[in-house]
């Protein structure tokens, strides 16, 4: 019967759902993207790639366009710089994401 989902919905308790937000999650974007540079950080410091290779890498395991990769790069040179500035061991990155091959 017409209307019977809404009033079950508000009468017997579970309410009306919230619309979704769509989109991207902002905090899982920022959180792909600290590992993204960490990866970044790991092939040309630790196994001395080039940035090409680096970057032939990085697509390979995000799933994002090289343009993009480079564009979140040099936006965020300051994040690298930060993370330069620390100069981490393997271990930081082993025990930060222990699910990735370091």
């Amino acid at each position: 019967m017409r209307g019977q989902r809404i009033y079950k919905e508000i009468i017997k308790g579970n309410g009306l759902e919230k619309a979704m937000r769509k989109g991207r999650n902002s905090s899982l974007l920022t959180k792909r993207n600290e590992c993204l540079f960490a990866r970044y950080y790991y092939y040309c410091w630790f196994k001395n790639r080039c940035y090409e290779e680096a970057l032939r890498l990085l697509v390979s395991e995000f799933f994002i366009s090289p343009s993009t990769i480079s564009m979140l790069i040099t936006s965020h040179t300051v994040d690298l710089q930060a993370l330069k500035q620390k100069s981490p061991t393997l271990y930081f990155f082993q025990n930060r994401w222990p699910h990735l091959k370091w």
